[in-house]
């Protein structure tokens, strides 16, 4: 890639639709700052419809029946499924499989928040969609400086690859991931507030795909700690940050520092980016007590690998007015630095 290569930018805008969210817990505004914070940073970006392809991005990287539990969810009618409380997946708990649809999110989600509702499942299908023909998109571009953007909702980076959870259905930044890494070797970037242990899984043990997470230690409870470094078969392809709660932007940005060296070792082709605001001081938790400034660095420093890069909209848990600061400051500052 060339310095003086002029950016390309574009967005895939079919699959945000306000309902496709949980309510009082993951809200649209979240997508409706980052798209306006986008365009206005990238006015001349092109804007790209995704294809509906019935659940085929998604078979990418989840299991068959998993996916064939989401695309009936998408069909049932709004207020027909009568969701279970105190979903369990553990296997030893059950003796027979469930028979019924409501059943079966003890099969398929990990917690009793996420919930198969018609409008998320349909949001979960399109934004899988809209991942891997994002993926396409960068791939056709042949490794000249170009970003996409993939407004996700629901958000994936905790979804396993045959049980989602954490409001997650689908693993979007993964199945962009998997669709690049045909082209040539992978980093996913995750700054989301919590781990994406979904990503991670996908590929614990694929060396041509590095994933790496910053994150508040502890989130989730059950993944995400240092010494996971990557399977057997690639045993440096998975790098975990995790800082204590109430870290601030020092020890964020000495985390975004190791992370980014990885990376430039690594010499990927192209960078997923797992881009969520609840870091944000004012976000849900707020655990890692990000200003709406520090946005802006850390925009300019991913920028820095000046790497083909596909976005993707994770964790936000509110919608308040540093929502939509923290999102121009971001795409702001990445437009200054690939000016």
């Amino acid at each position: 890639m060339t310095s003086s290569s002029a950016p390309v930018f574009a967005e895939m805008t079919e699959p945000y639709v306000e309902h496709q969210e949980f309510p009082d817990l993951v809200y649209p505004t979240s997508v409706t700052a980052t798209l306006a914070a986008f365009r206005r940073a990238f006015p001349d970006a092109a804007r790209l419809v995704p294809e509906p392809d019935d659940g085929a991005a998604a078979l990418s990287v989840h299991a068959p029946g998993y996916v064939e539990f989401v695309k009936e969810g998408a069909g049932r009618p709004e207020g027909a499924t009568k969701f279970p409380l105190n979903v369990v997946a553990l296997p030893e708990l059950r003796v027979s499989k469930p028979r019924t649809f409501e059943g079966r999110h003890i099969l398929y989600f990990f917690d009793e928040v996420t919930r198969a509702t018609p409008a998320v499942c349909q949001g979960a299908l399109h934004s899988a969609a809209a991942s891997h023909q994002g993926a396409r998109w960068l791939a056709a571009r042949g490794g000249e400086p170009a970003m996409v953007l993939v407004p996700c909702r629901p958000p994936g980076h905790h979804a396993l690859p045959a049980i989602g959870g954490g409001l997650c259905l689908f693993a979007n930044a993964a199945i962009a991931a998997r669709e690049l890494s045909r082209d040539g070797r992978v980093a996913v970037l995750d700054i989301d507030q919590d781990h994406g242990n979904g990503t991670q899984a996908a590929f614990y043990d694929d060396p041509s795909v590095l994933t790496v997470s910053i994150h508040a230690e502890g989130w989730p409870h059950v993944a995400g700690f240092a010494e996971e470094t990557g399977g057997p078969g690639a045993p440096d392809a998975n790098l975990n940050l995790p800082l204590p709660v109430g870290s601030g932007f020092a020890a964020y940005e000495a985390a975004l520092a190791t992370a980014l060296a990885a990376i430039t070792r690594f010499a990927p082709k192209y960078l997923v980016l797992a881009l969520g605001y609840d870091a944000h001081r004012e976000q849900g938790f707020g655990l890692l007590r990000l200003e709406s400034d520090d946005f802006a660095a850390l925009a300019d420093r991913i920028a820095g690998l000046r790497l083909p890069t596909l976005v993707t909209t994770e964790g936000c848990y509110g919608y308040y007015e540093s929502t939509a600061v923290a999102a121009t400051r971001f795409f702001d500052a990445w437009a200054e630095r690939w000016r």
